[in-house]
């Protein structure tokens, strides 16, 4: 992923095997910043322009051969990952309300959050208060939370049943 000063270009590139680079899709000011890939299909994390308004933050998804992405869910501020769940639910990871700071700051601590995708397009927060996390990984109903500070934060039973404990 990278980008350019004047005319925003940002891009998702794909590596084979030997070695051969090329783009798969480009972007606006929309800052590719996690991925996850199911079946045919790759999910992408849109942190979206400063000020990291919740509206710009976004998931959309697109295919090897797509030429444009479609937009799958938006409505939480500065997205950094999105990874799949339990029972193939898709999850996000906002880092939280911008900071004001330059472009590339972090967000506000405290404020971030592990959202859930909706078939409605919109998210679900599972949980809150997370301080300024960067990456987010499952295994099994157990959610695996990476903080810019380097702690590992453990988030257990995100889903419900039939993938998780009744409570």
């Amino acid at each position: 992923m990278a980008g350019g000063d004047q005319a925003q270009q940002y891009r998702v590139y794909r590596v084979t095997l030997d070695g051969t680079v090329t783009q798969l899709i480009a972007f606006g000011n929309n800052v590719p910043t996690g991925l996850a890939v199911r079946g045919g299909t790759i999910h992408m994390a849109e942190a979206g322009p400063v000020p990291h308004l919740p509206e710009n933050g976004k998931v959309v998804s697109f295919g090897p051969t797509s030429a444009t992405a479609t937009q799958v869910a938006s409505g939480s501020p500065l997205l950094v990952d999105v990874e799949f769940g339990p029972g193939r639910t898709l999850y996000a990871l906002s880092q939280g309300v911008g900071s004001g700071g330059p472009p590339g700051s972090p967000a506000l601590p405290d404020t971030g959050a592990l959202v859930k995708v909706n078939g409605d397009g919109t998210f679900t927060v599972v949980t809150g208060g997370l301080d300024r996390p960067t990456s987010l990984e499952f295994i099994g109903t157990t959610a695996y939370v990476v903080t810019l500070g380097g702690d590992i934060w453990k988030i257990n039973g995100v889903s419900g049943p039939p993938y998780g404990i009744a409570r």
